[in-house]
């Protein structure tokens, strides 16, 4: 992004735990909500309390049996307005409904009647783990294959279960998007790990100010079988034993992980203008580097001040123009630690001068959506 040149966002759209509608997810963080709960019932191949095991880093086990979750009840896909079937949609992984209702919602948000749509994409960060309908299939034919093997004898039950295009979890989603929504612009996915969604926007952003697409939509998913992930942290010695998430906190133990959805519709800012939509923010700068030194939980500050400095320059700001900082701020007390001194560096030597800047993480309400993470967050 070329200095004085802008992108803005014109539509919103997400679901996050405990909050069907934005609105809720509002009254979330104003009310001090902390949405961690125990798994809905089913979502786990095996019961929370039989993987329970209060030792951290126990082989097989998990030291928490609290996440934050979306319930499926709140997915409700648009009656009209998508050029794919209810019956396909509904063979398909809650995930790729979850994105389908963000996304259309983003996109309705903005005034699009005028819009080129040959000419609006889709980049979005979405996780490379299996859904909850991948795993059920890979248990559907992995098991029945092992079962012949050792009965000797061939079983069929007929047609499968779950349908064989949720095999495609890392792909598919962004190119669904667009297919719902008859866009022909720039479509795919990336993983880039707690960065995706940020970084997704990043080359969206990319696409506008270089004239390939007139408008984006955005943003990060995150909705794998939650078991996975779950495990996976738990055996990383990350997940909070207590289940909550307190960034910033003395009394932080870990991260909570949280499920969900948030998209956006940008355009040039002169368009946005030009068309009279309504302008929630201006991106005017952002900054990316890579972390030379340091580690998945235990990031180094010299990275984090490359990305920021990088940002501030693009946009002509200086650190102590900024009233608000949402920070990644993930809970574990390393991380966190890491995070803040990077924000002192910035500050440089004036320093923080007490009021002059708020900083927090949304995190502390839906614990931490991983590829999701970034478009929460913003």
């Amino acid at each position: 992004m070329k200095h004085g040149k802008s992108v803005a966002i014109v539509g919103v759209g997400g679901l996050f735990p405990q909050s069907p509608t934005l609105e809720h997810f509002w009254r979330t963080i104003t009310d001090n909500i902390n949405t961690s709960a125990r798994p809905p019932q089913g979502r786990w191949l095996l019961e929370p309390d039989d993987l329970y095991d209060p030792r951290i880093g126990a082989p097989d086990r998990v030291n928490s049996k609290r996440g934050c979750f979306i319930d499926d009840a709140a997915l409700h896909l648009p009656a009209a307005g998508l050029a794919v079937s209810a019956d396909f949609v509904a063979g398909l992984d809650p995930m790729f409904q979850l994105l389908l209702q963000a996304g259309h919602q983003a996109f309705n948000d903005g005034l699009t009647d005028t819009l080129d749509r040959s000419r609006t994409g889709v980049i979005i960060g979405n996780l490379a783990l299996p859904t909850a309908a991948a795993s059920a299939m890979a248990r559907e034919l992995l098991g029945r294959t092992f079962e012949e093997q050792l009965l000797d004898r061939a079983i069929s039950d007929g047609s499968p279960k779950v349908a064989p295009i949720n095999r495609y979890v890392a792909g598919l989603p962004a190119g669904l998007l667009a297919r719902a929504l008859g866009l022909g612009g720039p479509s795919f996915t990336l993983d880039a790990a707690c960065a995706s969604s940020l970084y997704a926007i990043k080359l969206a952003v990319e696409e506008l100010i270089s004239g390939r697409a007139d408008a984006m939509l955005t943003g990060g998913l995150s909705r794998p079988d939650s078991l996975y992930t779950q495990m996976g942290f738990s055996q990383l010695r990350a997940i909070s034993p207590s289940g909550i998430c307190s960034p910033f906190d003395q009394q932080g133990d870990g991260l909570v992980v949280g499920e969900g959805c948030g998209i956006f519709l940008l355009k040039r800012t002169e368009d946005a203008v030009r068309d009279g939509d309504h302008i929630y923010a201006v991106i005017r700068g952002i900054g990316l580097s890579n972390d030379l030194g340091g580690s998945l939980l235990a990031p180094a500050a010299e990275g984090q001040l490359r990305a920021m400095r990088a940002a501030y320059q693009q946009a002509g700001w200086h650190p102590n123009d900024v009233d608000l900082i949402e920070c990644h701020a993930t809970g574990t007390p390393v991380g966190d630690a890491v995070e803040f001194s990077s924000l002192k560096s910035l500050w440089g030597e004036s320093g923080w001068k007490r009021q002059q800047c708020v900083i927090g993480s949304v995190k502390s309400n839906i614990g931490h959506l991983l590829t999701a993470a970034g478009a929460a967050a913003l």
